[in-house]
C-alpha cells in the first residue's frame, strides 16, 4: 500500500482547501470542496488518523458528520435558506482506511418553503461506501457565505 503522506498530498483536481466553518469541523481538517457544473458541491478528505476508529478505518461519526455537512451546504446553496438537521438516514456500505481519499457528492432532490430533502454517496478511492439521505429545516439565509469561502479557499490552494 502507498504510504499514506504520500497519498494526503494528492487531492484530486478542481479540489481547494475548505475554510474552517466552525471548531467542529476543525477538528477534521484538512477538508476539500469542489464546486460542481450544475451548482452542488462536492466535499472530499483524505482519511487522517483525526478521522479513525481505534481500528484505523474512518469513524462513522466522521461519516455521519461528513454526510451532514455536504447535504446541508447543497440544500444551502441551491435553494438559498438553510437550517438543522431534521432527521438523517445513513447506509454505511463499505470502509474506508488511513490515508484513502473519500468523496461526497449530495443532490438535492426537493425544496417546500419550510424543508429541503436531500441525499449523498461518499466513495472511497472510487468504491461506494456510504449513501444518505436527510431532511433540513429551510429557516435562515445561510449565516456563512458559501461562495466567498470557497472563493477564498481558491486563492489558497488553487
Amino acid at each position: 500500500m502507498q504510504n499514506a503522506k504520500a497519498r494526503m498530498a494528492d487531492v484530486p483536481a478542481g479540489f481547494h482547501r475548505l475554510d474552517r466553518m466552525d471548531d467542529v469541523m476543525g477538528g477534521f481538517d484538512p477538508v476539500y470542496i469542489r464546486r460542481e457544473a450544475d451548482g452542488h458541491v462536492t466535499l472530499g478528505f483524505h482519511v487522517g488518523q483525526q478521522h479513525c476508529n481505534p481500528r484505523g478505518h474512518c469513524h462513522g461519526g466522521t461519516w455521519a458528520t461528513m454526510a451532514d455537512v455536504v447535504m446541508g451546504v447543497n440544500v444551502g446553496f441551491v435553494t438559498g435558506l438553510s437550517g438543522p438537521t431534521i432527521s438523517m438516514s445513513i447506509d454505511f456500505l463499505g470502509a474506508a482506511a488511513e490515508g484513502q481519499w473519500v468523496e461526497g457528492r449530495a443532490e438535492v432532490l426537493r425544496w417546500t418553503p419550510n424543508l429541503g430533502f436531500a441525499q449523498c454517496r461518499f466513495s472511497a478511492d472510487g468504491e461506494v461506501a456510504l449513501r444518505a439521505n436527510a431532511v433540513f429545516r429551510r429557516k435562515f439565509p445561510p449565516h456563512r457565505d458559501f461562495e466567498s469561502l470557497i472563493a477564498r479557499s481558491s486563492e489558497q490552494n488553487g
